[in-house]
């Protein structure tokens, strides 16, 4: 499978929350409830990681197909552009990446 691109824009300093819903090519759900999700934010691909996501820590699994991933979590990383994927373990050993795109952080100017 290969990943959908999604390119997200965050504030820096601020809390991101996003909703995916993750189907098939058919628009049927893909039940995440036997997946471990994690997201790594870098400054290139096979670059450093800069910010991690992971079930409880900025992911949560849910919906009525266990195929809504919610993201929320305080971006606290300069500004710049980076890079990101949200992959997917099954207890199968099963590894899918299902979203992936840039990461543009702006810089904010009040700080809190």
């Amino acid at each position: 499978m290969i990943p959908g691109i999604y390119n997200i824009r965050a504030y820096r300093n601020d809390t991101l929350q996003r909703t995916v819903t993750i189907t098939d090519g058919s628009a049927l759900p893909i039940s995440l409830a036997n997946a471990t999700m994690k997201m790594e934010v870098r400054d290139k691909p096979d670059g450093d990681v800069y910010l991690t996501l992971t079930e409880g820590d900025g992911l949560t699994v849910g919906g009525a197909g266990n195929n809504v991933v919610t993201i929320s979590k305080v971006v606290n990383i300069d500004g710049g552009c980076y890079f990101y994927d949200l992959q997917a373990t099954f207890t199968s050993g099963v590894v899918t990446t299902y979203i992936k795109g840039s990461f543009l952080v702006t810089d904010d100017i009040t700080l809190a």
